[in-house]
């Protein structure tokens, strides 16, 4: 560290500090006849004294500052990455992997002489820790090299060091990722090779939702490896409550080396609710792994879509935008028209969306008495052709004092009050920086017992106007969106994070609370989903209301989950914010009832529901090693490939390369001298050690 003292004012200007010290010393020592009696050694002491701290109390009129360089060298920074996958923890022989975690801590230990070491684990996602104990799924190499672009990249990273065999499931082909960094990536090269006699599915496609009463197709894609001249059968089942229910079964022959085939099964949409399958081969002698014969997945049977009408008043990118978001689910079917064009009875919808409308040349009182007749839902999206005073008679969610021909730039900002349905952190955090809507300008209010979900940001300052509000009346839901321009959120949420996510949230969340009926229960317990995968955790949610409807979590809530097998586990929900939540864990694969239970005001309530987990077992159906991407991954970062018993000369090959040096940061600051402690104690005790001397001595 280097420090060096500045001032604001010229060097020379010190010269004034001294000479204001010796003359206010002179006038008041010079002829001094107090202390004659001590010999003028007394009084040259005094004067020194005073001369000393006067000096140094005009200099600080100079304002004198210091300047400090710090230096700090940073080691170079070396990861190691270690495969937790199924593929390494069922299918890596157990001293083999001793082995490689052997050679893995030793390596860092011997690194840590001249590096920073970080060891994680990865699998189907990265763990910031090395741990034996975890055995994920599936492989994800390219979440990996995100991670370490992530936390790593802005850093010395001298290299990286990946223990894997070679096989990813999910994610993209990491040789053709931009890593984000640069350094070189060192990898040792686990698994097995050769390909083994093998017979399995390759891929299953099917309709994850299907309507009661159709057929759908499944496709089946089996593979078989070094089983010539077998036969083998396959079956598809249907799994309920521990019951199997044979559907269909077909005879395969294997005739090559190298066999594929694709199979297509038909079957019916019988029943309504979540329907688990299951795929069956039956094995071949010799086979190196059976686990990969059995798949299973879950089909969704709905017994009606929901029909869902957009009205505008005239063409519009929002019109395209809206319809795409809604009909990610399927379980919605979305029709575009104009007024000029509608045909027959708005009240067979179960929702109603009307864009730009009412406005000038429409009015829509008509079609709003047809909706009330029948309790249909409405959503309104005012745009810069509503017209706001039809709007105002139209609905009683908000009421806008202005004029549409003039506009302003609006964004959103989260009511955290908002209680009808949760928001993902990711969504609160993504919309803030959504480009603006255009909004009509004038005064928004909330009408009656409307529900403000997002207020309006105007030039970065929050306003307690609605942009988006709920309101029900009469068994009627009623929703308003105070702008246009969600085509362009839209856009820009692909151009961030490559998927439409955030915005199909916020969209099909309005849609789903619009659109579902009101539910007067006092308890609710719900899953965050229907069907969960083996390696999701299972998430729950519940609601207790008192009288008044409002939320209140006093009482303990405890949960019941039961699985085919009539097996119980139990647990107790924890309390947040007014309500209830449970993070239950990993669930294996199954079908799962549950029954919740609160007693409250001297009332028992309930609520029951059913979840399934289906099995993840990507991990089961490639377990040839790919070492020569691993190689080609290694070349294309300037790395080698070693293989576990290469791990020693890893080590000594990074501890003597010269391309992997430390970095020096230099950080400069600068502080007055007068926010410097030491000074005021040094003027206090020149000042005290003259009041002393002259009081020791007779004056004063």
């Amino acid at each position: 560290m280097i420090s060096k003292i500045s001032f604001s004012y010229p060097w020379w200007y010190l010269s004034f500090c001294i000479l204001a010290g010796v003359v206010y010393a002179l006038v008041m020592y010079y002829r001094e006849r107090k202390f004659t009696d001590h010999g003028p050694w007394l009084r040259r002491i005094l004067a020194l004294v005073r001369s000393l701290a006067v000096t140094f109390i005009t200099l600080l009129l100079l304002s004198p500052f210091v300047r400090t360089l710090r230096e700090e060298i940073k080691k170079p920074l070396i990861v190691i990455a270690n495969d937790v996958s199924e593929s390494i923890k069922d299918h890596v022989s157990t001293d083999k992997q001793q082995q490689v975690v052997t050679g893995l801590n030793d390596l860092g230990r011997k690194l840590t002489e001249k590096y920073d070491v970080r060891q994680v684990s990865f699998g189907s996602r990265v763990y910031s820790e090395s741990s034996d104990s975890i055995k994920d799924k599936s492989t994800d190499i390219s979440k990996l090299f995100r991670y370490i672009s992530d936390n790593y990249a802005d850093q010395n990273l001298g290299a990286v060091i990946l223990s894997t065999d070679g096989i990813y499931n999910e994610g993209s082909n990491p040789l053709y990722q931009d890593g984000g960094f640069t350094a070189p990536v060192y990898t040792v090269a686990l698994g097995d090779t050769t390909r083994k006699k093998d017979l399995y599915f390759q891929n299953v496609l099917y309709n994850k939702l299907a309507y009661l009463g159709d057929k759908f197709p499944v496709q089946v894609d089996i593979s078989a490896f070094n089983c010539a001249g077998g036969t083998t059968r396959l079956t598809l089942e249907t799994v309920s409550g521990g019951q199997v229910k044979k559907v269909s079964e077909e005879t395969i022959n294997i005739n090559s080396g190298n066999f594929f085939t694709t199979k297509t099964l038909v079957t019916d949409a019988a029943a309504p609710g979540i329907i688990r399958y299951r795929l069956r081969l039956s094995p071949i002698t010799g086979e190196y792994i059976t686990a990969n014969n059995v798949r299973e997945f879950f089909v969704e049977v709905l017994d009606a879509r929901q029909k869902i009408l957009i009205l505008a008043n005239a063409p519009h990118p929002d019109l395209a935008a809206i319809k795409s978001i809604i009909t990610t689910n399927k379980n919605y079917e979305v029709d575009i028209t104009y007024p000029e064009e509608l045909k027959g009875n708005v009240s067979s919808y179960s929702l109603v969306i009307f864009h730009n409308l009412p406005s000038d040349k429409t009015d829509i009182r008509s079609l709003i008495s047809q909706l009330d007749q029948k309790n249909v839902s409405r959503m309104f999206f005012v745009g810069m052709q509503t017209n706001l005073a039809k709007f105002g008679v139209a609905q009683n969610v908000i009421s806008i004092a202005g004029n549409s021909r003039n506009n302003e730039e609006i964004q959103a900002e989260f009511n955290n009050g908002f209680t009808l349905f949760t928001t993902s952190e990711s969504l609160r955090n993504g919309i803030k920086i959504f480009p603006p809507l255009l909004a009509p300008f004038g005064e928004y209010k909330a009408q009656g017992t409307t529900s403000t979900y997002l207020y309006q940001q105007i030039k970065k300052i929050k306003t307690n106007y609605p942009l988006v509000a709920f309101n029900e009346s009469n068994n009627t839901k009623t929703a308003v969106f105070c702008g246009e321009g969600i085509w362009k959120w839209r856009l820009f949420n692909h151009l961030q994070n490559k998927n439409y996510d955030l915005v199909n949230e916020l969209v099909n969340k309005m849609v789903l609370l619009t659109t579902v009926k009101s539910d007067k229960r006092k308890f609710r317990a719900s899953s965050s989903k229907s069907l969960y995968r083996d390696n999701d955790q299972v998430l729950f949610d519940a609601q207790l209301f008192n009288d008044n409807y409002e939320m209140v979590n006093e009482p303990d809530v405890k949960l019941s989950v039961k699985d085919e097998s009539g097996k119980e586990f139990l647990y107790t929900f924890s309390k947040t914010s007014n309500y209830y939540t449970l993070n239950a864990g990993l669930f294996p694969q199954g079908s799962y009832s549950y029954t919740a239970s609160v007693n409250y005001s001297g009332k028992a309530l309930t609520s029951a529901g059913r979840f399934n987990v289906e099995s993840v077992q990507l991990e089961q159906f490639d377990l040839t090693a790919r070492h020569g991407l691993l190689k080609s991954l290694s070349e294309k970062y300037n790395g080698t490939m070693v293989y576990p018993e290469g791990i020693t000369s890893l080590a000594d090959s990074l501890l003597t390369s010269d391309k992997i040096k430390p970095v020096m940061y230099q950080s400069r600051s600068t502080r007055p001298i007068i926010y410097m402690k030491w000074l005021f104690f040094l003027i206090l005790g020149l000042l005290s050690l003259e009041w002393f001397l002259r009081r020791y001595f007779g004056s004063y």
